[in-house]
């Protein structure tokens, strides 16, 4: 058996899974974003690159791609600096 990426108490569930390029000046990172479900309260795990199976790596470009146009999706009212 391989070693368990993310651990989930009882009660958890995954609810989504979001690959990110992320990247700065010198640096670049490409981490999957595990988002958990504990009875209505949520929380954020990370899989590094290095810890990515194979089926993760060739989806992630993909996922990627399709996650960026759904946030590009979502029609958003910023409410103006000042009024609360």
């Amino acid at each position: 058996m391989t070693k368990p990426q993310v651990q989930l108490s009882r009660g958890e569930h995954i609810v989504a899974v979001v690959p990110e390029y992320a990247a700065g000046p010198g640096w670049a990172n490409s981490p999957l974003w595990v988002y958990i479900d504990n009875q209505g309260k949520l929380r954020t795990e990370c899989i590094q690159p290095q810890q990515q199976s194979l089926e993760q790596r060739l989806l992630f470009a993909l996922g990627a791609q399709i996650s960026r146009q759904l946030i590009a999706s979502v029609e958003v009212r910023r409410k103006e600096q000042g009024n609360g």
